[in-house]
């Protein structure tokens, strides 16, 4: 089945990238010389892997997804630059293509039961024989090195890409699936390499993967409609890494759990989901309440269980019953999650098939209990309620046109990438409770930021901490500081700021830390827009008027 794939595929290959002329691509906000800027062109080597998934997706034959991430100034990979959309920068990276293939294969255990059983071949049992699907992923990119090492990277990254596409899919369709490893694939798999050349012929190379072969089929489930294919790309691109990964991936491996019959690891890891969404929806409400991290902080740290934030939290925000012991979803929530959970962790108590199903319609029936009380308040919390139930959930409930009438009417649109924005905020508040206040002096950056009335402002920033610091103007050198010069006299239009390369970084006297998003606007992390425009200096006429 690979080696058909893979032959179809072939000049497939030559036509895909090499059609991609250099890119020219702008950063504004980054000085970093073009020389130093790596494109993905015609002459990049190209790869191609092709990867069996452990279950079938369910995605049309040959469908294909772009992989495209928000721009990381330094992240160095082959990249195709593109065109900005609402002041966020991105690159192509990769493509994924899926392909669909039907196969019929016999039970091990049942013929195994047959031999038992005397070995009769005259037996009439066609259910030995069943179809199933296999859905092989090709994963095609520029390779960063043209050797082993980056034949290796390139299939770690392509892992990678496979498996957030496959947390979308479950988000879309709640159906389990496994996330694909190298443990779970053949040892040995064909890759289609070019050598960078134009219209130069792929060469087929085996990749060795692994030295264990497990491999794991299912019936794939029927083919997604147009709206949900939209929806998972949606899912995949806007939201990856998941914003409600933990819960998503908790609940996923939840319900694996339970289908091999491991019903402790099912009820526990329901439990921990059903906390996961809590603790993610009740941090999105302050999050679009710009409640201060250090207040949020706070919360995190108190000793009460998440019953008890749940109480405390959500009834006066959302309105309706959260009373833990009136009937209702969320009692039920407590009985056949939380306490279920606790038995099983703190007493060894093993639920039957019976107690697991109801904890997972516990917990569909909490998601939905969310959604409706979201609905209920999407006036106040318009972000949160887009984020969590979509276009398709506010559908479902009638509440589509309404929802985009009053955001149209309030002017409550979202930041362009509301996921990325929270995950900062969290990040932030995480910051917060780790007790990290000083920046690291290894790992400083110099900036420089220009805003719209003709000010400069110098920082050091710490992006692995999250924490950036005023300093003087530094003493570039000659060359350093022509560029920097011809960056200054260019007057922007909103505040931005640009990563200086070249100059020693040190932190020098006292600094006063603090968030890099209060600083630096290539890190915005609120729900709301902040001015970052420092007001000019007063002059000494003005002062003496």
């Amino acid at each position: 089945m690979l080696h058909e794939i893979v032959n179809k595929s072939q000049w497939l290959l030559s036509l895909k990238f090499v059609a991609y002329p250099p890119v020219i691509a702008m950063w504004p906000r980054y000085s970093v010389p073009r020389s130093q800027r790596r494109h993905w062109t015609a002459e990049t080597a190209v790869v191609a892997y092709f990867i069996p998934l452990p279950e079938p997706l369910d995605v049309p034959h040959l469908y294909e997804v772009p992989i495209t991430e928000v721009l990381d100034p330094r992240d160095e990979s082959p990249s195709v630059f593109l065109e900005k959309r609402q002041g966020v920068e991105s690159v192509f990276r990769m493509k994924v293509r899926f392909h669909q293939s039907e196969h019929t294969v016999s039970s091990p255990a049942v013929t195994a039961v047959m031999d038992a059983l005397g070995g009769k071949d005259n037996v009439n049992a066609p259910f030995l024989d069943r179809p199933r699907s296999i859905t092989v992923a090709e994963v095609s990119g520029p390779m960063a090195l043209a050797d082993e090492d980056g034949l290796t990277m390139g299939f770690d990254s392509a892992l990678e890409v496979l498996r957030t596409f496959q947390r979308s899919h479950h988000m879309v369709t709640t159906r389990p699936l496994s996330l694909v490893v190298r443990k779970s694939l053949p040892p040995v798999l064909p890759v289609m390499i070019s050598g960078g050349e134009i219209f130069a012929k792929p060469e087929m190379s085996l990749f060795l993967v692994n030295q264990d072969e497990q491999h794991a089929s299912r019936v794939r489930g029927p083919e997604l409609p147009w709206e949900k294919l939209r929806g998972l790309t949606l899912a995949f691109n806007d939201y990856s890494p998941n914003l409600f990964s933990a819960f998503s991936d908790m609940r996923r491996e939840g319900r694996l759990a339970y289908a091999r019959g491991e019903n402790l690891s099912a009820i526990i890891l329901a439990g921990a989901a059903a906390e996961a969404l809590l603790v993610e929806i009740m941090l999105l409400m302050m999050w679009e309440e710009d409640l201060d991290c250090t207040s949020v902080a706070k919360i995190l740290d108190t000793k009460d269980t998440v019953t008890k934030k749940v109480t405390s939290q959500f009834a006066g925000r959302l309105g309706g019953q959260w009373n833990t012991r009136q009937p209702g979803p969320i009692r039920d929530w407590r009985v056949n999650l939380a306490d279920l959970r606790n038995s099983a962790v703190h007493a060894g108590h093993f639920p039957d098939d019976r107690m697991i199903q109801g904890a997972f319609e516990s917990l569909e029936a909490l998601e939905r209990y969310i959604g409706d009380r979201l609905v209920a308040n999407m006036r106040k919390y318009s972000a949160t309620t887009k984020i969590f139930l979509g276009d398709d959930g506010l559908a479902r409930r009638g509440q589509i046109l309404k929802f985009q009438e009053m955001v149209r009417q309030d002017n409550l649109y979202p930041p362009p990438a509301p996921g990325q924005y929270f995950r900062r905020w969290k990040q932030e508040v995480a910051r917060i409770r780790a007790g990290r206040h000083v920046g690291c002096e290894e790992n400083l950056e110099l900036i420089l930021v220009s805003y719209p009335n003709g000010l400069h402002r110098w920082f050091v920033q710490d992006s692995t901490n999250g924490l950036a610091a005023e300093v003087p103007p530094p003493v570039l050198n000659e060359n350093l500081a022509l560029t920097v010069s011809k960056l200054m006299s260019q007057v922007p239009s909103k505040p931005v700021s640009a990563l200086i390369h070249g100059h020693r970084v040190t932190a020098g006297a006292v600094l006063r830390w603090q968030c890099i998003g209060e600083l630096n606007p290539a890190h915005p992390y609120r729900r709301w827009e902040v001015c970052l425009i420092p007001p000019p200096a007063r002059s000494a006429e003005s002062s003496e008027s």
